[in-house]
This record gives structure tokens, C-alpha cells and sequence, in this order.
């Protein structure tokens, strides 16, 4: 008798594929604590070489790539003073994730994120990250991030606003509808 007739090949690749969505959980959450604790270069090691990030219009412009994730991440900080929030909090749920394949994933996550500006204002959003995570050799990391809001309170108006982009993947093996809003 094979080992996959046994169920035994079965069992290994539920076993991996747990493995792997525990794996992307905590890429979604480790993006959080680095940026709370302005860990950039940890940050930047999270993305891949040929990401794409999108937090809106009046955040940032599409960011392409590490390298310029990276310089974007350092350009808060001139001249030894940092220029960026004094402090943030960041907050994820619900992670849900579905694989396109075996070695890519549509992952949609809950968000709310406290922020305290130099100014000591406290704007806050909240809303959903839309990401791709893709196996590489280093691990799963984030190729594609998007952030769509569904409000604000002392926010800029600049940012991609949440709609009901991608319903089918709340469903149990939900499949993305083909959205990658």
C-alpha cells in the first residue's frame, strides 16, 4: 500500500499547509510589530525584492520594490532626527488566507492602527490590508500590499476606501473572486 493510499501523503500536505498559514500570520503580524517599533531594516526583510505597496494617494506613492520600501522607510529620518509618527499601534484580525497555489496566497486582514504624530495629534484608521504572500527561499513573504480604509478619525482623505472587493474568500475554502482590489 503508497503512502498516498494510506492517507499518509494526504495528512503531510494539511500538515504543510497549516504550517504555511501559521507562517503567514505571523508575516502579518511581525509587519506590525516592526513598524510599531521601527525596526526598518527587519520591516523592509518582510517584503519581497519586487514587492508593490499601496497605502492611498496621500500616504505614499505605489512603492515598488524593497529598495525603495527601504529608502522610503529611511527618509523619515534626517539628520538623526525622525520625522515620522512618534509612536504608532497596530492592530490585526481576522486573518484570513486563501492559496492560489501552493506557493502563493491572497490574504485579507482586518486592521486598526493608532497613530501619535511629533505634533502629539492621535489620528486612527481602520479598515483591511489586501496582500499577496509568496513562498520564497527566505520563507513566505509579502509581495503585493494594499490598504484599503473603511474610516478615519484625523486621517488625511488620500486613502483607497474598503468595499466589498473579495466576499468569497470569507467563505470555508473560499476562493478569491478574481479581485486583487
Amino acid at each position: 500500500m503508497s503512502s498516498s493510499d494510506d492517507g499518509v501523503g494526504d495528512d503531510r500536505r494539511a500538515l504543510r499547509r497549516l504550517l504555511d498559514k501559521d507562517a503567514i500570520v505571523d508575516l502579518v503580524h511581525r509587519y506590525s510589530y516592526c513598524v510599531d517599533h521601527k525596526l526598518n531594516d527587519e520591516l523592509a526583510a518582510l517584503f519581497t525584492d519586487d514587492c508593490v505597496i499601496d497605502y492611498g494617494p496621500g500616504s505614499a506613492p505605489v512603492i515598488h520594490g524593497r529598495r525603495a520600501y527601504r529608502e522610503l522607510l529611511d527618509s523619515a529620518i534626517r539628520d538623526g532626527v525622525d520625522y515620522g509618527f512618534a509612536a504608532t499601534s497596530h492592530h490585526n484580525a481576522n486573518v484570513l488566507i486563501v492559496f492560489d497555489s501552493d506557493d502563493r496566497a491572497t490574504v485579507r486582514t482586518s486592521m486598526y492602527a493608532w497613530h501619535r504624530t511629533q505634533a502629539g495629534k492621535t489620528p486612527q484608521v481602520w479598515g483591511y490590508y489586501h496582500d499577496v504572500a509568496v513562498r520564497t527561499a527566505d520563507g513566505w513573504r509579502l509581495h503585493e500590499r494594499k490598504l484599503h480604509l473603511l474610516g478615519t478619525d484625523g486621517w488625511h482623505d488620500g486613502y483607497h476606501r474598503a468595499e466589498h472587493t473579495c466576499p468569497a474568500i470569507a467563505a470555508p475554502g473560499g476562493q478569491p473572486s478574481g479581485s486583487r482590489q
